[in-house]
């Protein structure tokens, strides 16, 4: 009689010891890279602000529009303005409060409309995205509202406190020097 072996088989092949790695792509293989997500998930973004612009770009936040569509018995107005059907559309780039923020980045960047193809842009789209949620939520919740301009503080406070901790890395050196300048 023989001694017992095993052996651990991923997709036809014999691995000699068990793999979580290949096991976790053969029970959930990937799907095509969407284009956005280089600009969402690129290296050096805060996660909770990549997680946020993902669900956001899906259009899947709990705007009272949608909330509204599931059966919800929510008035639809804006929560942060009141003027006009709260969407994600509208509380990201049209609403009186983000476009103030807008308004703020693009006097910074020294530009009317910023292009999100480079690494600080990208961590003040996240940031700002985040921060206007952060707020519609902070109405939504407890009636309470930063003005947009400590709003825009909070922002710069993260986009410097990201680029301080990358401040190392190649791609990431010279980005202080053109937000704070």
């Amino acid at each position: 009689m023989g001694t017992d072996s095993f052996s651990w088989t991923v997709e036809g092949d014999s691995c000699s010891t068990y793999s979580s790695s290949k096991t976790w792509e053969v029970l959930r293989p990937r799907g095509t890279t969407q284009a956005s997500a280089k600009h969402i998930w690129f290296s050096g973004a805060t996660p909770k602000h990549a997680f946020h612009m993902w669900v956001t770009n899906l259009n899947r936040l709990p705007t009272r529009d949608r909330l509204s569509a599931w059966g919800m018995q929510v008035p639809l107005s804006c929560c942060i303005c009141s003027l006009h059907p709260e969407s994600r559309d509208h509380i990201m780039l049209s609403c009186p409060y983000s476009l103030t923020l807008w308004s703020e980045v693009a006097r910074r960047l020294r530009c009317v409309v910023p292009n999100f193809g480079d690494w600080l842009r990208l961590f003040i789209e996240l940031t700002l995205l985040y921060t206007v949620w952060q707020q519609r939520n902070n109405m939504f919740f407890n009636q309470t509202l930063s003005p947009p301009l400590v709003a825009f503080k909070d922002i710069n406070m993260q986009v410097v406190n990201s680029i301080t901790a990358l401040r190392t890395r190649k791609n990431f050196r010279a980005l202080m020097q053109l937000w704070l300048i």
